[in-house]
């Protein structure tokens, strides 16, 4: 059997993989991680840290990708992510205990926040002390949420939504908009 040049390079590519301290800690990290969840698909990454709490309430496709610093919290909630979907760092993700439902093939950009609830603010007594309402969030296939965006209870990002940085999504989406602003509303369409 005569070795070729490319079998050569993706056997030292595999021999860096297997000295590499990092790729071994990542593959464990995200093992721990993945029997967390009510169910999980294939092709889970987890870079670390990932936060979760209520991951028995939490529902993961397949092809899902964290690349650290992110929280997934469901509690007496339900949190749902589909296929092939992404969140780069410090993400939050709150369905507790309220309902999430992200669809197939979302990117979610850094320091986004997703949360199914929200606090009371009556002036008869401190907000500390106020209780919370509860909501859904749905999020459907092909959308993309920018930087630092924030999104709210009640709204549902409709399919191949853009949601631009900085934006704080307070109604919900139509098809293929571009949306952007504080409250957000529809800045364009994705052609």
């Amino acid at each position: 059997m005569k070795i070729t040049e490319p079998s050569i390079e993706k056997f030292i590519r595999i021999a860096k993989l297997a000295i590499n301290p990092f790729f071994w800690f990542t593959r464990l990290h995200s093992l721990l991680c993945k029997i967390r969840f009510k169910s999980c698909g294939v092709g889970f990454y987890a870079a670390y840290p990932l936060t979760i709490q209520g991951g028995r309430n939490i529902v993961i496709g397949n092809n899902f990708s964290s690349m650290g610093t992110d929280y997934l919290y469901a509690h007496e909630g339900e949190l749902t992510i589909g296929n092939n979907c992404s969140l780069n760092t410090n993400v939050q993700i709150g369905a507790a205990p309220g309902r999430i439902i992200i669809g197939d093939n979302v990117m979610i950009a850094p320091n986004v926040v997703i949360r199914a609830s929200n606090h009371g603010i009556n002036r008869e007594s401190p907000m500390r002390f106020q209780s919370h309402s509860y909501g859904e969030i749905i999020i459907e296939d092909d959308v993309w949420i920018g930087s630092n965006a924030v999104i709210t209870t009640g709204v549902v990002l409709a399919k191949g939504t853009v949601v631009g940085a900085g934006a704080v999504v307070t109604k919900s989406t139509e098809p293929f908009s571009i949306v952007g602003g504080v409250p957000a509303r529809k800045i364009g369409e994705r052609v």
